[in-house]
C-alpha cells in the first residue's frame, strides 16, 4: 500500500500506462483506481502530465546514479539503460507523448551530472581549460542522449551489431583520451 496519496496516484498512472497511452489517461481514471476524489488529485497535481513529470523525476532520482564512480563507471552508465528497459512500457509511453522533450532534457541533465563527476576525476593532473572541460562533458552527455533516443525510436531494441559490450568498449578510456587531446602544455 503506498504511503502517500501522491504515490498512490503514481502507481495508478503506471498501471494505466500499461494499457493506455498517456494522452488517453484521464484524472477520472486515476482517482477511480485510488479511491480518491478529483479535488484530491488537483491538490497535488495540475494535470496528468504534471503527475507524469513527478513520477519520472521520483523514479529517476531514486534509481539512477547521482555520479559515475571511476572504478565502477560501466555499472553506473548501464544503470540508465537498465532503468529504462525495466520500465519499458512507462518509458516508451512517455517518450511517445508530448512529454518526450521533457524526458530527454531530464535524462540529459542526469547524464551530464554523472559524466561531469567522472570527468572531474579524469581531469585531475591534466591542464585542461574550463571551456574544453565543459565541451567534453556536454559532448558525451549529448552523445549518450542521442543514442538513447535512437534506441527508444527503435522500441528499445538494439540492432544486432550494436551490443552493450561494443558500447562499453567504445567508451573505455575515451574521456581520458579526449581530455589528453585538450591538454594545455605549459
Amino acid at each position: 500500500m503506498p504511503s502517500t496519496t501522491k504515490e498512490a496516484l503514481a502507481n495508478a498512472l503506471r498501471q494505466m500506462m500499461t494499457i493506455k497511452p498517456i494522452a488517453k489517461i484521464t484524472v477520472k481514471d486515476l482517482v477511480e483506481i485510488c479511491g480518491v476524489n478529483r479535488q484530491t488529485f488537483y491538490y497535488h497535481f495540475d494535470d496528468v502530465y504534471d503527475l507524469l513529470e513527478w513520477v519520472f523525476e521520483e523514479d529517476a532520482n531514486r534509481v539512477l546514479p547521482q555520479e559515475i564512480v571511476y572504478d565502477h563507471w560501466t555499472r553506473d552508465v548501464m544503470a540508465f539503460m537498465e532503468y529504462l528497459q525495466k520500465n519499458s512500457a512507462f518509458t516508451l509511453n512517455v517518450y511517445n507523448s508530448d512529454s518526450r522533450l521533457y524526458m530527454l532534457q531530464y535524462l540529459e541533465g542526469k547524464m551530464e551530472m554523472c559524466i561531469r563527476s567522472f570527468t572531474e576525476i579524469v581531469a585531475e593532473g591534466r591542464n585542461i581549460s574550463q571551456q574544453d572541460f565543459e565541451f567534453v562533458v556536454k559532448f558525451y552527455a549529448k552523445c549518450a542522449i542521442g543514442f538513447i533516443s535512437q534506441w527508444l525510436d527503435m522500441g528499445m531494441q538494439l540492432p544486432k551489431e550494436i551490443t552493450t559490450d561494443r558500447i562499453l568498449c567504445t567508451m573505455q578510456h575515451s574521456i581520458e583520451n579526449i581530455l589528453d587531446r585538450f591538454r594545455i602544455d605549459v
